[in-house]
């Protein structure tokens, strides 16, 4: 059986399910890469170059590390997605990410790419267009298809229960870890599920919270709720940092919470505006602090946890004072 290598990184936390589905009824094997760790850094940051955020070195180093394991690597190209009316695109990186990847590697002829482009394609012929390259035919591409949307379709309705997006990589017949929760001041946290999710890259964030006392809010956001911030007419042109925005505007309507954590990476071109919106249209409006953290391959563990604790002291002591 041939295989097909998906690195646990960048759009896998949104799209595993189909991915691994649609390969899977192909007849593929899925190799997920191993969990981020110092040796998948260390070689992203080897081969990147020193402008690139974070993930994206992570991933160049799954990549490497899948080259080893799998006879072809994929690579999605997520350029545009439609919501309402309007035309939302992926973060220039996302867009260029295979352009990236071949020019570093070299070897075209492992990566299998695929293009979703809703201006110009629906996502069928997309995944269509991918599978051709394969060999396989149109009517199995599309049968194999369906049952990648119907398990997407499942995938979301565990997310929107509280599911971990990390859960996924064991497949079907997954078994949800321990929620993080905790009784006590009750925190939203704003990020990519790269970034979340990632306990490495994060340097376990969310349970660092959870020792602290403190219950991490972070709330999946459905395609409707993106549909809705899409029509209030909001001038960002990124998908996924609409998401970030529908996040944040469901975190200050959710009762208890006291505070907003935002997760961003340094070198995220994206971050600088979409940041900015929410700290001063979401945040300072709706009355409530909020603590930026940006993460890169230098970020420690005990620099983290001295701002975290300070930010939930502060928390702690608005709420005393009420």
């Amino acid at each position: 059986m041939r295989k097909i290598g998906i690195g646990r990184g960048l759009h896998s936390y949104h799209h595993f399910s189909l991915w691994r589905t649609f390969f899977t009824e192909l007849g593929f094997e899925v190799v997920l890469s191993s969990q981020t760790d110092k040796e998948i850094v260390n070689r992203g940051v080897r081969l990147a170059p020193a402008e690139l955020c974070l993930p994206v070195k992570v991933f160049l180093g799954q990549v490497e590390e899948l080259l080893e394991r799998a006879e072809l690597v994929f690579i999605p190209r997520m350029v545009c997605r439609r919501l309402h009316r309007d035309f939302y695109f992926g973060c220039p990186k996302a867009i260029a990410l295979p352009d990236l990847v071949r020019a570093i590697f070299g070897s075209k002829e492992r990566f299998l790419e695929l293009v979703i482009d809703q201006q110009v394609q629906a996502d069928e012929t997309g995944f269509v267009n991918c599978a051709q390259v394969l060999g396989i035919s149109r009517a199995r591409a599309r049968a194999a298809f369906v049952q990648a949307i119907r398990a997407e379709a499942v995938a979301e309705q565990r997310l929107k229960q509280g599911a971990n997006p990390a859960d996924f990589w064991q497949g079907e017949s997954v078994i949800f870890r321990e929620r993080f929760e905790a009784k006590g001041t009750k925190i939203g946290v704003i990020g990519h599920p790269y970034l979340i999710y990632d306990e490495y890259i994060s340097l376990s964030l969310l349970k660092m919270l959870t020792e602290l006392g403190v219950e991490p809010a972070v709330p999946f956001v459905t395609v409707e709720e993106l549909e809705a911030e899409a029509g209030r007419g909001n001038a960002l042109n990124w998908f996924y940092e609409l998401e970030l925005i529908a996040r944040a505007q469901r975190l200050i309507r959710e009762p208890g919470v006291k505070g907003l954590l935002l997760v961003s990476s340094f070198a995220c071109g994206t971050a600088p505006v979409v940041n900015e919106v929410i700290r001063r249209e979401i945040a300072e409006q709706a009355g409530l602090p909020m603590l930026t953290l940006l993460f890169d391959e230098h970020s420690g563990e005990t620099g983290l946890r001295t701002r975290v604790e300070s930010f939930v002291d502060l928390l702690g002591s608005a709420r005393a004072k009420l």
